[in-house]
């Protein structure tokens, strides 16, 4: 077994993961990123493509793919699901979160509390938060105080959603759902730093939500037990829904407002950039594990524990 992603996002954390488990590496890249990739000493598992999509095509049936953020951006969750790829996770979860409308359905229909959603321009009565279709970092979103706003700068050429913005502090949870310990883990919690949405000074009235960097947050301990709560809802959710179970990593992404109410607003169905900030070690994962473990070391852990149990493909959805 190997394991293989592509040279962006999470890759470096996959990576060392991988290797700290002994466990070869795969990493595919384009010719830009090969000199800084072979810095951090991976030049043995580089594979040079000239575009993202060569993927696709690589014949490398011992090799299991950790998709992320830039994975799914770069090919599509659809090319994706309907590869040959061995994928660890489950491959039609990156639809539903591609998919806004799929989203805002699995987080409600899970027991989460989501913000209110806009059917259209007119209905819209408050303060909101636009957000484009897709895995693209916060590319794209905006806020308004009014439909008029909206209408103004809204594009065009793309599909968007709508949604009450929700005052509060932003807070990101990583899960990771173990087939191997029959255990749902709070893996750590990040909070995004969004460009100039960031900044403390500013001179105009339209910020940027694209994400630069990640930091880490030590939740209160009552607070972490709700966020427990929260993932087990959602992969029972999910699989009430879809049938299916969710291995491996998971992010719900939320907003804590001043009631202490957990507003969910997104999720994540993958290994998310966010859990960068915890290596080697998030306190929860070194409280779990009594050892240094980061995101891609427990994935790779983990899929060397269910190749000794005879039981890999079951989370190969």
């Amino acid at each position: 077994m190997k394991i293989g992603t592509i040279a962006s996002h999470s890759a470096l954390n996959i990576m060392a993961g991988a290797k700290a488990e002994g466990i070869e590496t795969i990493l595919v890249s384009t010719p830009d990123r090969v000199e800084f990739y072979d810095s951090y000493g991976l030049g043995s598992s580089i594979i040079e493509v000239s575009s993202w999509d060569e993927v696709l095509d690589l014949q490398l049936e011992d090799t299991i793919w950790i998709p992320h953020g830039s994975f799914v951006a770069y090919i599509g969750a659809e090319r994706i699901i309907n590869s040959d790829l061995r994928m660890y996770g489950n491959r039609q979860l990156l639809k539903w979160e591609e998919d806004r409308e799929l989203k805002m359905k699995l987080l409600s229909e899970s027991g989460l509390k989501i913000p209110r959603e806009f059917q259209s321009v007119e209905e819209i009565d408050s303060p909101v938060m636009v957000k484009t279709y897709g895995a693209a970092g916060g590319e794209g979103y905006f806020i308004a105080k009014n439909k008029q706003e909206v209408l103004q700068k809204a594009p065009s050429d793309k599909k968007f959603s709508i949604q009450e913005y929700v005052v509060g502090t932003k807070v990101f949870v990583t899960y990771f759902n173990s087939y191997a310990m029959n255990r749902l883990e709070v893996f750590g919690a990040d909070i995004r730093y969004e460009t100039d949405a960031d900044a403390n000074l500013r001179f105009d009235d339209t910020p940027s939500f694209v994400v630069v960097g990640n930091l880490p947050l030590v939740l209160r301990e009552s607070i972490l037990l709700k966020y427990y709560e929260l993932g087990k809802k959602f992969v029972n959710g999910f699989k009430s829904l879809a049938g299916q179970n969710i291995p491996g990593s998971f992010c719900i992404e939320t907003i804590i407002d001043k009631n202490l109410n957990i507003i969910a607003f997104e999720f994540s169905g993958r290994i998310v950039a966010g859990t960068n900030v915890w290596i080697p070690s998030s306190p929860y994962s070194y409280l779990q594990f009594n050892e240094p473990m980061w995101m891609g070391r427990r994935i790779a852990r983990e899929l060397k524990q269910l190749e000794e149990m005879g039981r890999l493909e079951e989370s190969l959805l």
